[in-house]
């Protein structure tokens, strides 16, 4: 390997003596021997490049070797690299607006040409050293990279994090601007989602492409980036095609740049575009049809309702059968004849499958064993996961064809299903409080859970997009699906992503606010929460109808409009005999009159709207726009939108101002400049306000029925 190394270099080695040498061509690789690594830097898009460093000796890796959040082109795939050694001057590539150089002693500094702007500069060499991981597998390094920290700038993305238990240091109701924040863990939990992607005020995007565990923090003193175990280091910058004062948002720039390097979402069906009604759980057939039917009687929209997890535990008989892709007859005798009567009412049925998950019962476990075509742990045995199941290894492709033949010959051919609820993908059991194993392994024993783990749950989502959802295939268009977590480029395979095991409280519903606006950041698309929380909700509680409400008029103007929860109360529908189980009630008539009476108000806003909702999932599907985003997104001219974090817009044309306070009359809304001509009409009542000749702070009464809701209106 030294030799070949050696011929590689001594063959076509470009000496550096003059002062600056700036290269048009799209590809270098830089011998630095200071730091004693190699770097290649290269062209990755429109005004974005790619850089990557090994030491001496090592080679750079493409897929099958790694897990990248960039798809192969048919450029970056057939390109040569010109080799340069570094000595005493600066190297430089450019790729439209951007330029990135390495200084004589190995920095890396990324420059926006247009202005001479200095974006992002490390702050040392990075670093790359053998690492043991656990367990132990040869070959791997750590990598930390420490980037120069800029006054004023602003951070947003790295995915979904709001505050929970392990995690006393976190503001109690979340932060939108991501710089000042605690180290955030580089794996995924319930609630908290890993996709290591930065959106800076200062005019860049830069993803960490690697998904292994560590950290990344963002403060005063610097941008801390640190992986566990890699195989070399690998990033991605991006910046905006013109200078101050830009031409177009260059939030939408820096969003267009990231999901044409990491891929599109599909844009999902109409159907989606509708209320979403699940809780934990229905049980069996006769709970689904009644509560559909009962919001078909009332004049409710409802376009899907779900079937939580175990449902394929038989009661009859105890066993576990969790894997076989089935529905036990005791609880669901005519699944199929269920699918087709809520289609003809048009309403979808999804379910919770736990697709990565195979139980010993199944007859599904013996073949996955002898195909060693589970995760392993720390011992080599099968993984462990949650509800008495094995964790597939979906790192094997044939692993992930095996799993989604499961559920091809059991949900898809016997019963008609085909949009899947994809809970637990971290997936959560094995170590680590029970929600991410750090210590497993994958790839048939080779690769480490720090190497490849955060990846885990966009390897499920691959695995049903190629083999269901993928153009040609027979669910191509309308495969829906709806995980708890994701990383880098996991929209392009179409998956969805809902915040996990909230609580019902208002300190969560903050949370939740900030934390949504920061994944859609990362280019998740499809984003929901659980109205209402997840846990501790009590529906007879005045103090949880009153938070439920509230989350209902700002879910309404989420990507995805999507009640669940675990609650307390009275069953419904009264006089079910609970077989196979029965839980306290979920449905919108089970918080009382004037709650139910504010939520159907907000929700045939939501429906009255949905052409307008299904022209935000084409733009997210083309232009990589999110559905929902912060003020700043659009009125990124005003400075006054950079701190606001209470509410936001939905598409370009409404403002949502929610009511995050417990008790709340009244609250302060932020009216931005609009042009002569265009004005801010309140929904709710009609009014206009001009904003022509500036924008206006406004203090606006919330009953109970009502919030500040605002759109965006061209009066002449």
């Amino acid at each position: 390997k030294n030799k070949m190394a050696a011929s590689f270099y001594l063959a076509v080695l470009v000496a550096v003596n003059s002062c600056l040498l700036g290269y048009s061509l799209d590809c270098i690789e830089v011998r630095d021997g200071a730091s004693k690594q190699d770097v290649r830097i290269e062209a990755h898009g429109n005004h974005a490049i790619r850089v990557r460093a090994v030491p001496h000796g090592y080679k750079f890796r493409d897929p099958p070797d790694v897990i990248s959040a960039l798809p192969p082109t048919n450029v970056t795939e057939s390109r040569e690299c010109k080799l340069v050694s570094l000595s005493t001057t600066k190297v430089s590539i450019t790729s439209g607006n951007l330029a990135a150089t390495i200084s004589p002693d190995g920095r890396l500094v990324f420059t926006r040409v247009s202005d001479q702007k200095i974006l992002l500069s490390e702050k040392y060499v990075r670093v790359l050293e053998p690492t043991t991981t656990t367990p132990p597998v040869p070959g791997f390094l750590s990598l930390t990279m420490q980037f120069d920290a800029q006054q004023g700038e602003r951070l947003y993305g790295l995915g979904q994090h709001a505050a929970f238990p392990w995690d006393s240091n976190f503001p109690i109701n979340g932060q939108l601007d991501q710089k000042g924040l605690p180290a955030v863990l580089l794996e995924p939990h319930d609630g908290d989602v890993t996709i290591p992607v930065v959106h800076s005020s200062q005019g860049y995007v830069m993803l960490s492409n690697l998904p292994s565990t560590g950290y990344i923090a963002l403060n005063d003193t610097g941008s801390f980036f640190h992986h566990d175990a890699v195989l070399q280091a690998d990033i991605w910058v991006a910046t905006t095609f013109d200078s101050p004062p830009h031409a177009v948002s260059p939030w939408q720039q820096l969003q267009r740049a990231y999901v044409d390097a990491t891929g599109h979402v599909p844009e999902w069906p109409y159907w989606t575009s509708g209320f979403w009604q699940c809780k934990l759980r229905y049980s069996n057939q006769t709970q689904v049809m009644a509560v559909a039917q009962e919001y078909i009687r009332r004049n409710i929209p409802l376009s899907l309702i779900i079937i939580d997890f175990f449902s394929w535990q038989d009661p009859a008989s105890n066993v576990n059968t969790i894997g076989d892709e089935t529905l036990p007859k005791s609880c669901w005798p005519d699944p199929a004849a269920m699918v087709q009567e809520l289609k003809e009412m048009g309403v979808e049925l999804m379910i919770s499958p736990y697709s990565h998950s195979v139980g010993t019962s199944s007859k599904n476990y013996g073949p996955a064993v002898a195909q060693h075509l589970l995760a392993r742990d720390r011992n080599g045995n099968p993984a462990p996961g949650y509800a008495g199941g094995f964790v597939y290894d979906l790192f094997q492709e044939e692993a992930r064809d095996f799993a989604v033949n499961a559920m091809q010959q059991g949900y898809v051919n016997q019963y008609g299903l085909h949009h899947w609820w994809l809970d637990c993908d971290e997936p959560c059991g094995g170590t680590n409080n029970g929600s991410y194993a750090t210590d497993w392994l994958y790839n048939n024993g080779t690769w480490p859970a720090a190497f490849v783990g955060s990846a885990y749950p966009q390897m499920l989502d691959k695995a049903i997009y190629d083999n269901m959802g993928a153009p040609g295939k027979a669910d191509y268009g309308d495969n829906v699906m709806l995980g708890r977590a994701a990383w880098a480029g996991s929209q392009r395979y179409g998956g969805a992503v809902w915040s996990g095991d909230t609580q019902s409280t208002w300190q969560d519903f903050n949370q939740q606010f900030r934390a949504g606006l920061n994944m859609v950041m990362s280019g998740i698309a499809y984003w929901t929460t659980d109205i209402g929380g997840f846990g501790q909700g009590d529906t007879t509680d005045p103090n949880f109808r009153e938070l439920v409400v509230r989350w209902f008029q700002w879910g309404a103007f989420c990507p995805l409009f999507r009640l669940h929860g675990a609650r307390r109360g009275p069953v419904w529908p009264p006089g079910d005999k609970g077989i196979c189980g029965q839980t306290a009630s979920n449905e919108i008539w089970s918080f009382g009159n004037e709650s139910e009476a504010a939520i159907i108000t907000v929700m045939e806003i939501r429906e009255q709207i949905r052409p307008y909702v299904m022209e935000q999932y084409a733009a997210a599907a083309q232009q990589g726009t999110p559905i929902m985003r912060p003020m700043f997104f659009d009125f990124y001219n005003d400075t006054a939108t950079a701190t606001i974090d209470d509410q936001m817009m939905f598409g370009p044309d409404y403002l949502v101002a929610p009511v995050l306070v417990k008790g709340a009359t009244s609250r302060h809304v932020y009216l931005p400049q609009l042009p002569k001509g265009t004005v801010w009409r309140n929904v709710f009542t009609g009014q206009d306000t001009d904003t022509a000749n500036g924008a206006l702070n406004i203090t606006e009464a919330t009953p109970l029925q009502t919030f500040p809701l605002y759109k965006r209106y061209i009066v002449n």
